[in-house]
């Protein structure tokens, strides 16, 4: 189980990129070791960050909308499963059915549609079969 420390930081750095992106592209500006110091602190590649970096604002929403849609608390699975969670919200910045996964939540059908667009869709199936296995 990973250290409180290190999803509290993974937050703050993720909450810190959001910021930047959303004052133009900073991370564009950064140089290429910067990149990977802070790439290398939340556990993603150099490529992940800059694919994800533009999109962490738009994404960020919509993975947690969705998460909650399937029956899931988004902090729950931070705090429990700290690497997980990065790595969907990495897989869901690199999702390009953002308008599908939009719409889906809109008419609430997400939940049951999951599995035609969205790519952390397994994911959230195995979170959920933990989390029966636990009750």
């Amino acid at each position: 189980m990973p250290l409180s420390g290190e999803s509290s930081l993974l937050s703050r750095v993720l909450d810190w990129i959001k910021a930047r992106v959303a004052q133009e592209s900073e991370l564009a500006n950064m140089s290429y070791q910067d990149l990977q110091f802070l790439a290398s602190d939340i556990g993603v590649s150099v490529a992940d960050l800059r694919a994800i970096g533009p999109h962490i604002t738009d994404h960020d929403e919509l993975i947690r909308t969705m998460m909650l849609a399937r029956g899931l608390d988004p902090d729950v699975v931070r705090r429990a499963f700290s690497a997980v969670m990065r790595d969907m919200e990495v897989t869901c910045a690199r999702c390009r059915d953002v308008r599908t996964c939009q719409r889906e939540l809109t008419a609430n059908t997400a939940a049951e549609h999951c599995h035609e667009f969205c790519p952390n869709a397994s994911v959230m199936d195995e979170l959920l079969a933990i989390r029966s296995q636990q009750h």
